[in-house]
């Protein structure tokens, strides 16, 4: 794309660019193991996943029983000290990921990740893989006191990349109305961590393998305007 329109390109984190999940199922279950709990499956686990790791603990204590003793607050910190301790062990970019990341970033497009993991664990993430550089823009589950789908996330990672026209890509249904929020095209990553079908979903285009990505920001930006 050369020579064409350069894009802002918003990335969800899990499921889009990174397959964290051994990681997360990990974590959780052995945060049930302190607590006398059996494992959960990992899908069950990964189905509490996008909308915050409030919300994925909270799941996985109601689904084994209850939150002992009432309070969240002291299971979501050990969760988080259990994740955080090695955030990338289990982790790996998608296929093509890097490959794909510095090639957009050499033709000129702007690289941003958008997520609701929390801002220490998803930056250390990204540059323990070598994914940040090429990422510039960045903006966490605690950059600012909302999570998506509220397009204000979205605004202020792409804010970081500059000018010209905008578009998410991400692996779920919250990317999917993130996308909606901010009016910009959305790219559903298939092999991500979704919940409802790609016909429900409704991307403007489906990425099923990284090495398409460019073809289909040429596409987008060639038949949108930007914002």
């Amino acid at each position: 794309m050369k020579g064409g329109p350069k894009a802002r390109l918003i990335f969800d984190l899990d499921g889009t660019l990174i397959d964290s999940a051994p990681t997360i199922c990990a974590a959780g279950n052995a945060l049930l193991a302190e607590l006398g709990r059996p494992p959960l499956e990992a899908g069950t686990i990964m189905s509490f996943v996008g909308k915050g790791v409030g919300n994925l603990v909270a799941g996985m204590l109601r689904e084994g029983g209850g939150v002992p003793g009432g309070e969240l607050a002291p299971h979501l910190a050990r969760y988080r000290a259990i994740y955080e301790a090695d955030p990338c062990a289990g982790t790996e970019p998608y296929p093509g990921v890097r490959e794909t990341l510095a090639a957009l970033a050499e033709d000129g497009h702007g690289l941003g990740v958008c997520t609701q993991k929390p801002d220490p664990s998803a930056l250390r993430i990204l540059r323990g893989l070598g994914l940040m550089p090429p990422i510039r823009g960045f903006t966490g589950g605690e950059t600012l006191d909302v999570l998506k789908p509220d397009a204000r996330m979205f605004w202020h990672c792409a804010g970081q990349l500059g000018e010209g026209p905008a578009i998410m890509i991400g692996d779920s249904e919250i990317d999917a109305a993130t996308a909606r929020a901010a009016e910009v095209p959305f790219v559903l990553h298939v092999p991500g961590y979704r919940k409802a079908s790609v016909a429900e979903i409704a991307p403007d285009a489906r990425l099923e393998d990284y090495g398409a990505l460019p073809a289909i920001v040429a596409r987008l930006v060639n038949g949108r305007s930007p914002r």
